[in-house]
């Protein structure tokens, strides 16, 4: 091959590298026109239209028990809702929707304090509260034992938010929450066809606290079931050390039957033999 025929040869593969990446882009802004687009813009006018309610009512959600971690929470009101589109504060194109973002609070007043020992546990606190965007101050106090001793306040205010947005190179819609409740997060990519009418409701009625249906979809259990798991587990083991216990018991009761059984032997031929001693 003359070394003219070698640059033909690489010219051509580029040509068609590119004339590749040219379908697939097209491929994937069709998918986007066609499919996307439709699902961000029911997603958007359903919560759009859900907070404008909730807001001009002006009627809190409330929100029981919103955290095992921090009992302190106690009851808090879902309230001050708000979306956009941009990432910030305002609304994009919609007929270019990107990203839906919903925020809001359960909050209430006052806060509650609590201290933690130990320079580990301590650090590991404070990452966590800031990951979780919470409201809290910390101060050390004179060490404990030797160890390092803080004692933490937080403000009993939780910042929420749902966020939709589209991933484009895989024609797919990304749904993240965070701190809806207990303070977890959930993420998870659906394919267009998965974001049916069924799916809005079951957003919707998880956004209002209405049932937990959507921790399904995202491949989570709610805490109810992780709660019923662990007293099933926990009912399980406590039945397991009865049994064996039990087992124990009957063991070593057979045991000293055994025992005593071999000792009346021993004693019977004992007996035996020195009244035949005397007969002799």
């Amino acid at each position: 091959m003359s070394a003219l025929d070698e640059l033909r040869r690489k010219a051509d593969e580029k040509k068609a590298a590119e004339h590749q990446k040219e379908l697939s882009d097209e491929l994937l802004e069709e998918t986007y026109q066609t499919k996307l687009l439709p699902k961000m813009q029911s997603l958007y006018d359903m919560l759009n239209e859900t907070i404008s309610h909730l807001n001009f009512l002006e009627e809190p959600i409330i929100v029981n028990n919103y955290c095992t971690r921090y009992p302190q929470f106690g009851t808090l009101l879902q309230k001050n809702y708000k979306i956009n589109t941009d990432g910030r504060v305002g609304l994009s194109n919609y007929n270019r929707l990107m990203q839906i973002n919903l925020s809001f609070t359960c909050e209430a007043k006052g806060d509650f304090t609590y201290p933690l020992v130990s320079t580990y546990l301590i650090e590991q606190e404070v990452s966590f509260l800031q990951s979780n965007r919470l409201d809290f101050d910390w101060k050390y106090l004179s060490p404990k034992d030797g160890k390092a001793y803080a004692n933490f306040t937080v403000k009993r205010k939780v910042p929420v938010s749902f966020r939709i947005e589209v991933a484009y190179n895989l024609s797919q819609l990304k749904v993240t929450i965070q701190n809806h409740q207990n303070l977890e997060s959930y993420t998870k990519n659906f394919s267009p066809e998965q974001l049916d009418g069924n799916f809005l409701d079951i957003l919707l009625s998880y956004f209002l606290r209405k049932d937990t249906r959507l921790l399904q979809k995202l491949g989570e259990i709610s805490a109810e079931h992780k709660t019923a798991i662990k007293t099933a587990v926990h009912n399980n083991f406590a039945s397991y050390q009865q049994e064996q216990a039990a087992l124990l018991g009957k063991i070593k009761f057979e045991e000293d039957a055994e025992i005593q059984h071999i000792a009346s032997e021993k004693k019977l031929n004992f007996m035996k033999n020195i009244f035949s001693k005397f007969q002799k």
